[in-house]
């Protein structure tokens, strides 16, 4: 059973709005599956961008590969196997991420075979951190980590705008503090 729904989401960047009409249905990706679990009065704040960084590891195998491949070609040609299966998992993780804050939780949504949809309202979120290695930091990207309350700790990787995804998250969580203690 499918269902029209037309709602405005913001772009991935966070900038201007746009009409995005999808069929809601369990298998959706990436902004079919936002617009599946909202709920009718929810507006999405801001979706996080995933960074091309992804497929670092998968294009270093593949250079290997090719600089391989001169002195023992058995060896190159199965590197390049290799990156090829690794390229396709980035893909495939890049299509099945997401990161979205609305007006009340934050939604995360990872995983290719095990897909795994978490929600946090925010009167259960704990902190919002982030976390950057080397090459985080050289190609742009950082881990979003979300601990709620009690042990579930939540760390959503290769997100491009991973500052202001915080600050929006700090800013929502600064005003319902104050909500809360008026």
């Amino acid at each position: 059973m499918t269902k029209e729904v037309k709602t405005q989401l913001p772009k991935a960047s966070g900038a201007e709005a746009e009409n995005v009409s999808t069929k809601e249905r369990t298998t959706a990706t990436g902004m079919e599956a936002l617009q599946s679990i909202l709920m009718p009065d929810e507006k999405v704040l801001r979706v996080a961008t995933i960074s091309p960084g992804i497929y670092w590891k998968g294009i270093a195998v593949f250079i290997l590969a090719l600089i391989v491949m001169i002195k023992a070609f058995a060896l190159g040609a199965f590197l390049m196997l290799v990156s090829v299966i690794m390229l396709g998992i980035a893909y495939m993780t890049r299509y099945f991420l997401l990161l979205a804050a609305t007006d009340k939780r934050v939604i995360i949504r990872h995983g290719i075979i095990n897909l795994d949809t978490i929600q946090f309202r925010y009167t259960k979120l704990e902190s919002v951190e982030l976390s950057r290695t080397i090459i985080g930091q050289l190609l742009g990207y950082a881990s979003v980590v979300i601990t709620g309350t009690g042990s579930r700790v939540t760390v959503v990787p290769f997100i491009a705008d991973a500052s202001k995804f915080r600050e929006e998250l700090n800013k929502i969580l600064f005003e319902q503090d104050e909500k809360a203690s008026a």
